[in-house]
């Protein structure tokens, strides 16, 4: 029977081959969501529309 021995915990394993399943998903969710909303799309979200090139209101004034 293989397992999982770390230090004084020791697993077995059915566990350890869950843990390692929600690992890979959880990385893998990173992954998908770093490829999927990227970085420069969101930054120009922030940005004015259309034509005119007015600085982005300050914290005091309305947008």
């Amino acid at each position: 029977m293989v397992g999982l021995l770390l230090g004084n915990l020791e697993l077995d394993a059915l566990t350890s081959t869950v843990f390692v399943i929600a690992t890979v998903f959880f990385m893998a969710s990173f992954v998908y969501v770093s490829r999927t909303n990227d970085m420069i799309g969101s930054l120009k979200s922030l940005l004015p529309k259309g034509k005119s090139r007015r600085p982005l209101p300050g914290p005091d004034e309305p947008l």
